[in-house]
């Protein structure tokens, strides 16, 4: 190689770590993960090439990955928008000049940072039916539609573990809005004071437009964040009762694991990404440009 050569495409040699590294740890394991959907396997023993088999048994008779796909639509809207609007209400309260508000955000923000399986173990124990801290207050103050079976009945387990997920995230949506109502501009709201507008009305028309790039960057973390779920249901449920809590995380681990069907997992896996990639690309064509924090 001339010295020519290596002077005109010396960016090259910077980008090569990088690529490497794309091409090892992404592009090599999604082929791969491709490929393995293609075959019954079980991980161990020689794969059986079926070719769709597996894409098309998931889509016509699989139950489970379609409450999977259910309860992650579930998750997306009844955590991401309950977090954005209990997390704007704190974070006004909280820049509102109140005694001790350093510390109250500390304290609301304190369950993101502590891990989901610390997390699953405390929870069990509030909402178990005997003993549990929702049961004893339930006894205590005669309020028996507390007494529930939170994580053993089909029908609200799910819910039940999505206001875990909501207790724990809304802090980080406080801290979010705290940062943006820090940033906008004191002269207009001063204005809006100034010109009779209300409490009401400056949030509504003034506080809630300026803060659009808080909101869809929750929005897009929201997103990542339900298609990553997976630590929190399983220490709670597992994906149970009867797969009434499954996630696609949590049904990929139980079909590859439990159940030793690694090709069958691996077309889960597949879904996922396509998932994954659409809600990328829709965010990017419906918003571009537009979604960058402090734009």
């Amino acid at each position: 190689m001339s010295r020519k050569w290596l002077l005109d495409n010396q960016g090259l040699f910077f980008m090569a770590p990088a690529m490497i590294l794309f091409f090892v740890f992404v592009l090599y394991p999604i082929f791969y993960i491709f490929n393995a959907s293609m075959y019954d396997w079980d991980g161990i023993n020689e794969a059986v090439y079926i070719g769709v088999q597996n894409y098309i048994e998931m889509f016509t008779d699989d139950r489970s990955f379609a409450l999977s796909i259910r309860n992650s639509i579930y998750w997306a809207f009844l955590t991401i928008f309950p977090q954005m609007f209990l997390g704007f209400i704190l974070a006004y309260i909280l820049t509102s000049g109140i005694p001790l508000q350093n510390a109250f955000r500390v304290i609301f923000f304190m369950p993101a940072i502590v891990s989901p399986v610390v997390l699953g173990i405390i929870w069990q124990r509030i909402y178990a039916p005997f003993g549990g801290l929702l049961a004893d207050l339930a006894w205590e103050t005669g309020a028996r539609f507390l007494m529930q079976p939170y994580l053993s009945d089909p029908k609200i387990a799910i819910f039940s573990t999505i206001a875990v997920n909501v207790w724990q995230w809304t802090g980080f949506s406080m801290l979010m809005y705290v940062a943006g109502l820090q940033g906008l501009p004191g002269e207009v709201l001063s204005a809006a004071e100034v010109d009779g507008a209300g409490t009401l009305q400056r949030i509504r028309y003034i506080v809630v437009p300026m803060l659009r790039h808080v909101h869809l960057t929750l929005i897009l973390l929201g997103v990542i964040g339900t298609l990553q779920t997976f630590a929190l249901v399983f220490m709670l449920t597992k994906g149970g009762p009867n797969h009434a809590t499954e996630m696609l995380p949590t049904y990929i681990f139980l079909k590859a694991f439990p159940l030793q069907s690694m090709g069958y997992a691996s077309a889960v896996a597949v879904v996922l990404l396509v998932i994954a990639l659409g809600a990328s690309i829709f965010q990017v064509s419906v918003l571009g440009s537009r979604f960058t924090i402090g734009n």
